[in-house]
């Protein structure tokens, strides 16, 4: 277990689940579950507001002039007073993002007064034209980074709200949405700003908006026209970031070949490591906008396990965050001893559970890339997957989701049916919400002996009541 520690208005506790007993080879793979908890400490519960700077980003088209218009100034309105602010709306004649807010200068520091006259002035905002090239989701970004470089404060925050009509193609030409001009522009902007984007309408591609907020450590989600709440939700939670940027480092002894890091929960994504070499077992992970809450990681290390004693416990790394440090444990098992299956008290109770989240994940996806363009069998396979997997873990956010496509025949079974049309619309929005952080309750470490199936003899934990590899009930 972990210790606690205080850390930039937070204090820590990190704990490892990993399964002890491990079978000894050149290069063995050890998967452990990282839990960490942060808890705010301090008199306050937000950020001073002085300490933000935020730029609205607002690409619309024409016809969501008048209802943008009006969002925009409840959005305003309701900027804590001391944040300081711009606002970028529509194209000038060279096709640049042009500055609706402030009228002179280039930031604005709310107070009753100014975010007054800035809620009267979103009338002056220049939808996207059809005469001529948007200006590109690269274009938005550089036109942030820009403003950001003269406001050296804590938290540099984007607000992008996009209907997609800014959008150039060309700019972002990928499979995944992130072509050379945005790819290059995110690389820029990375550490300079954290960036959300709300999506309204539903002809905006979802590609290159989960590009962005995942280089730039936000979320993504879709809004109504009258995003005013949404707007002001987003900028409320950013005042909750305590830390916007703290390592998860993993200190290994020299067998340790590799180390590897995942987020599972709230969000899915691989970590990237950095290494000094002036100390090479020793690796950092960024990690971004802490707040209070609980993040869970797979920990995965690749050890020579061959000049190793056996059947004692072995420290293979630890892992810190801020000043709380937990150790990486595990114990060699003598030749022909094998190792216990499922989770037997040894630690690893809660591995099964992540990796069905990821596949779960995973099959999400999946289900909704085969609804575009319309490949109804595989659609219905991993979909059923999703909610098979969905249903032993109690993710209940998938199954809502996956009703919005398709009906659910038979959860347990993971048993679906796609109807004959589905709405693009709807398809996107659920591509988003995958992305948008979603908690996965654990079980603590797993106690009892694991039961094996009767229908196909795939072990599972003493509590499990379905089957994760057939569906059918245990």
């Amino acid at each position: 277990m972990g210790a606690i520690a205080p850390s930039s208005g937070l204090e820590f506790k990190v704990s490892l689940d990993v399964r002890r007993d491990q079978q000894p080879h050149h290069d063995t793979r050890v998967d452990a579950h990282l839990r960490v908890k942060a808890a705010g400490i301090g008199p306050r519960d937000e950020v001073p507001a002085v300490e933000l700077a935020v730029v609205i980003a607002l690409d619309v088209a024409a016809g969501r002039r008048e209802s943008a218009s009006a969002a925009l100034a409840a959005t305003l309105r309701a900027l804590p007073d001391g944040a300081s602010f711009s606002v970028l709306g529509g194209a000038d004649e060279s096709g640049e993002p042009s500055r609706c807010y402030p009228l002179r200068g280039r930031w604005a520091l709310a107070d009753t007064m100014e975010k007054r006259r800035a809620a009267f002035s979103a009338g002056r905002i220049v939808p996207a034209a059809d005469d001529r090239p948007p200006p590109g989701y690269p274009a938005w970004l550089a036109a942030a980074r820009a403003l950001f470089a003269e406001r050296p404060v804590p938290l540099r925050h984007l607000l992008l709200i996009t209907d997609g009509s800014g959008r150039d193609p060309a700019d972002e030409a990928g499979p995944d949405g992130d072509g050379g001009a945005l790819r290059d522009e995110l690389a820029a902007c990375d550490g300079a700003f954290t960036a959300d984007v709300l999506a309204v309408g539903g002809d905006w591609d979802p590609a290159p908006l989960l590009a962005v907020v995942e280089r730039l450590h936000g979320t993504a989600e879709h809004a109504p026209d009258r995003f005013g709440p949404a707007a002001t939700g987003a900028l409320r939670r950013l005042r909750r970031v305590r830390s916007p940027e703290l390592p998860v480092v993993v200190t290994a002894r020299p067998a340790v070949r590799a180390v590897e890091l995942t987020e599972t929960a709230p969000r899915q994504q691989r970590l990237t490591p950095t290494t000094g070499q002036e100390e090479p077992h020793r690796t950092r992970f960024p990690t971004h906008q802490w707040e209070p809450g609980t993040r869970d990681y797979l920990l995965t290390v690749h050890a020579d396990a061959s000049t190793d004693p056996l059947g004692v416990l072995l420290q293979l790394a630890t892992v810190s965050v801020g000043d709380a440090t937990a150790p990486l444990l595990v114990r060699w098992l003598p030749p022909g001893v094998a190792v216990g299956a499922g989770a037997t008290g040894g630690g690893g109770g809660t591995l099964q559970a992540m990796n069905a989240a990821t596949q779960m994940r995973t099959a999400l996806n999946r289900g909704y890339a085969a609804l575009d363009p319309m490949s109804r069998d595989e659609a219905e396979q991993q979909f059923g997957l999703a909610v098979r997997l969905a249903t032993e873990i109690g993710a209940a956010w998938v199954l809502q989701d996956v009703r919005q496509v398709a009906d659910i025949v038979d959860g347990p079974r993971g048993v679906v049916r796609v109807g004959p049309t589905v709405d693009r619309g709807t398809v996107r929005r659920g591509q988003l919400h995958i992305a948008s952080g979603h908690g996965l309750e654990l079980p603590g470490h797993t106690t009892g002996k694991p039961v094996k199936c009767p229908h196909c003899r795939h072990l599972a934990g003493p509590r499990a009541r379905f089957c994760i590899a057939c569906g059918r009930s245990l």
